[in-house]
């Protein structure tokens, strides 16, 4: 007598139900893909066309310029021609990105020169992304009136401009201005450190969260007021030995020190030097003040 077995067979349902598992888990296999490995996969980088834009060159009407962006680095110089150029590179990354989706607002209305990068909202699925560098170049003999300068995620670059109100707005990404000549320049950081050297500067407010402050001036307003304030980061001053003003450092956990002939700095204290009213401030909550005549 002989018995005769059966292989056990799947029944529908659990045919079914595998077959979901495997398609899952191929869309969540290509979404992960799209998004980890489809920025590196897909890069394309394209120069966008420049833009041109005539200044005034008359001190009753001076130009104003207004550069934003959002992922990216802006760097500013001087150039011999008499006009405003602005170039740079646009980068799309992920499956389907193209650098054809980045726009730019470019006008010039009665003097007031805008240029703004537009990015297109990131398609998550396809892991897209974009980034644009922006390259300025001014005129090394205009005198602006207003400049203002912005980006969130990249560094600001900044060298010999002149302007009545110079406004520097970052993020993420540090922020390096020399050679500066301005009425009042502020420049504003989230994450990320900040040089600036100024040639001519009657009042300067540097402010930053994460990183350090190094500011130069090469001189000092009569009645000038330059601030330095950090929360997480050191503060680096550098000023003319024979400089006149009223110093006042403050530091919660840091120390105070000065590399001044003649000059001892106290927390929290104000030290009178010379006899003229600029007044400097630097403030820190975790690092040290450095203050250097020089």
């Amino acid at each position: 007598m002989s018995t005769t077995f059966k292989k056990p067979s799947l029944s529908r349902t659990m045919i079914v139900v595998i077959i979901l598992v495997v398609v899952v888990g191929a869309v969540v296999a290509v979404v992960a893909a799209s998004m980890f490995l489809g920025p590196s996969l897909s890069v394309t980088k394209k120069n966008f066309t420049p833009y041109q834009s005539p200044v005034s060159q008359g001190s009753s009407k001076p130009s104003s310029m207004t550069v934003s962006n959002t992922n990216g680095g802006v760097t500013v110089s001087s150039w011999s021609q008499g006009y405003v150029m602005i170039n740079g590179t646009v980068t799309a990354r992920g499956f389907g990105a193209s650098p054809d989706a980045i726009t730019f607002v470019e006008s010039n209305s009665s003097g007031n020169i805008v240029f703004q990068a537009i990015l297109p909202t990131s398609n998550l699925f396809f892991g897209a992304s974009y980034s644009v560098d922006i390259h300025v170049y001014t005129p090394a003999s205009t005198q602006f009136n207003t400049v203002q300068i912005v980006t969130v995620n990249g560094d600001l670059q900044v060298s010999n401009i002149s302007a009545s109100s110079l406004i520097l707005t970052d993020a993420n990404g540090g922020i390096t201005a020399s050679n500066i000549s301005a009425t009042t320049m502020t420049a504003t950081d989230t994450n990320g450190a900040v040089n600036l050297t100024c040639t001519s500067c009657g009042s300067a407010t540097v402010t930053t969260t994460n990183g350090s402050v190094t500011m130069g001036l090469s001189a000092l307003s009569i009645a000038g007021s330059y601030t330095a304030t950090s929360t997480n980061g050191n503060i680096n001053l550098t000023v003319p030995v024979l400089a006149s003003c009223k110093i006042t450092p403050n530091t919660t956990n840091g120390s105070v020190s000065a590399l001044w002939p003649g000059v001892q700095l106290t927390n929290h204290v104000t030290t009178t030097i010379g006899t003229e009213s600029a007044m400097v401030n630097l403030t820190t909550v975790n690092g040290s003040i450095n203050v250097t005549g020089q």
